[in-house]
């Protein structure tokens, strides 16, 4: 490759991008009342749109009954079960959507609650391209026009979602609401230990990783940290950490030149036939297999 000109070098060049974002499983349907979709797992996210009718979710042992508007985003690797309850039935829209950049998803996860909420201000934008989805399944037929239209609706929908979290930020930074302020912080201390844990993996900074450390040095007792983080986030504060674990796999196995030992041991995981093991329970595929998969995409 011919090197790069002195001159192209002083100019300010847009970022490369590859931020690998994937939809799939986008789909309207009517249920009737008493229709049950069996507890499930994805290890992707979910967003629900619902158009009529109301709708019981089940999700990590909590109950929530969504109506006719809600938009409903289930974050990865939890177990939820959907159910129609209103006598009339149901109709919404669902489609998952996946994407590798680490710090989108830990933004996401942090800030974007199980139910959206309208006094939000991107709520408007994000209920508008859920609903040129919705339009866009009139169509019998899907031409290269219509396929792109689908990416450009993903694309805006996830920027929907990152201007929607930052919004969510601001919230808390000015909240006077302690459990949710609490449990924010709960959250960025564990990202941002992982985080400090990543660039240095070593076994003195192990002790990062341990959501006992979480706690002492928020000074709270491990009962109140998981009371208040269950209430906010629906989830254990281990869950989180496993999210996180996760989400930065799946950008590492990309990385062609690190092995799965070397990818095992940034994540803090010493063996790596354990890591290999846990990333099957997370993906349903083993590091090298998700890893070939990918590279076959491209």
């Amino acid at each position: 490759m011919n090197e790069k000109p002195k001159w192209l070098e002083k100019l300010v060049n847009l970022p490369d991008v590859n931020a690998n974002i994937k939809l799939f499983g986008g789909h309207k349907q009517y249920v009737p009342y008493g229709w049950i979709a069996e507890r499930e797992t994805h290890f992707v996210f979910e967003v629900m749109f619902i158009l009529e009718g109301k709708q019981q979710t089940v999700f990590e042992g909590r109950t929530y009954i969504f109506s006719t508007g809600d938009i409903v985003l289930i974050p990865p690797g939890n177990s939820h079960e959907n159910s129609c309850v209103s006598e009339e039935g149901m109709e919404y829209f669902c489609a998952h959507f996946d994407i590798d950049d680490p710090m989108v998803q830990q933004s996401l996860l942090m800030y974007c609650s199980i139910l959206l909420q309208p006094d939000n201000p991107e709520y408007r934008t994000i209920q508008e391209i859920l609903t040129s989805y919705v339009n866009l399944l009139d169509y019998s037929k899907f031409t290269i026009k219509e396929k792109l239209m689908v990416e450009r609706l993903l694309i805006e929908l996830v920027m929907g979602l990152l201007e929607y979290a930052e919004q969510e930020q601001i919230k808390v930074e000015h909240s006077d609401n302690t459990s949710l302020v609490l449990a924010k912080s709960i959250a960025d201390t564990i990202q941002l230990n992982f985080r400090a844990f990543t660039e240095r993996p070593t076994d003195e900074n192990r002790l990062l990783l341990s959501i006992d450390y979480v706690a002492d040095s928020l000074n709270i007792s491990k009962s109140t940290m998981l009371k208040v983080f269950k209430k906010v986030y629906s989830i254990s504060p281990k869950k989180y950490l496993d999210q996180l674990k996760y989400n930065e796999a799946k950008f590492l196995l990309h990385q062609p030149k690190l092995s799965v030992g070397e990818i095992a041991e940034v994540i803090g995981y010493q063996n790596a036939s354990h890591f290999s093991r846990q990333f099957k329970q997370w993906s349903h595929y083993s590091p090298i297999d998700y890893r070939k998969n990918k590279e076959n995409e491209h």
